[in-house]
């Protein structure tokens, strides 16, 4: 995924490096043959992680019944995929700025993010490496990187867009010489993520887009902007009505009260 001409290189160095431990715990998720041991070491190899990890393990989203202990006794209980879920989930939190965290922008940023990947998940096969939840997590970076070189014109530019009714990623490329989809998918990329949740990130405004992941990474933008969470660029495609796929999913007993519920429980449980 080349860098296109006339980028700021200084949009790459406006997140920290995503932990070294998260690619690891990824590639070794995606792995068949490895051990929960293993996966058990490299969570503890990041104490910080590893306590985020046990925190959300032991929440209601997750309906322990009993504490949870030990990422190993967590693996146990939850299996390879919520494990990876969680982990993905504690490291971007630890990976946001402290110093902007609080930031109204931020908040809903963060909130959308939680908001895509529960309906990602939902909304995708119960397979066992199914990366819907990680890459609907990931999806909008790029939006979190412009803010993070603009505080105070990024936001201003997203609300012209809406009040204006205009294109998100038109206005971007004018304003940074990349959209935030794009830029998604090349700080994942410079991370060293897979290349599934590059392009994942990369094209999630592609409405011509037809592999499964990037249809339920779509979906969960849609959805949760849907659902009052964050500003991805889904103004004009919700206008039109709510799309079939995501009416459909909401028909079911996945409402948008239990949206709210599971990201709420997020952030209870990372506070």
């Amino acid at each position: 995924m080349p860098v296109a001409k006339g980028i700021d290189r200084r949009l790459f160095g406006r997140l920290p490096a995503f932990s070294p431990i998260a690619v690891r715990l990824m590639s070794a998720l995606a792995d068949e043959r490895t051990s929960f041991k293993e996966i058990a070491r490299l969570i503890a190899l990041d104490p910080m992680l590893s306590a985020e990890v046990l925190q959300l393990a032991n929440s209601a989203l997750y309906g322990r019944r009993f504490e949870v202990r030990s990422v190993l006794h967590a693996i146990a209980m939850l299996g390879f995929q919520k494990l990876s879920q969680i982990a993905m989930t504690a490291a971007l939190w630890l990976g946001l700025p402290r110093r902007t965290r609080t930031a109204p922008f931020v908040r809903d940023w963060w909130r959308h993010s939680i908001a895509a990947a529960l309906i990602a998940r939902r909304n995708s096969a119960e397979a066992p490496l199914d990366f819907a939840y990680t890459a609907a997590l990931l999806h909008g970076v790029g939006q979190l990187a412009m803010f993070e070189d603009a505080p105070r014109d990024y936001p201003q530019l997203v609300d012209s867009a809406y009040t204006g009714n205009h294109d998100l990623l038109d206005a971007e490329r004018a304003a940074f010489n990349v959209d935030h989809a794009s830029l998604g998918g090349l700080l994942l990329e410079s991370w060293g993520l897979p290349e599934t949740l590059c392009e994942a990130a990369a094209r999630h405004d592609d409405v011509s887009a037809e592999s499964r992941l990037l249809l339920n990474v779509q979906l969960g933008c849609l959805g949760a902007e849907y659902a009052g969470f964050g500003r991805c660029g889904c103004h004009q495609r919700l206008a039109a009505g709510v799309p079939g796929q995501l009416a459909d999913l909401l028909a079911t007993d996945f409402t948008v009260d239990m949206i709210v519920a599971g990201v709420n429980e997020v952030e209870v449980s990372l506070a």
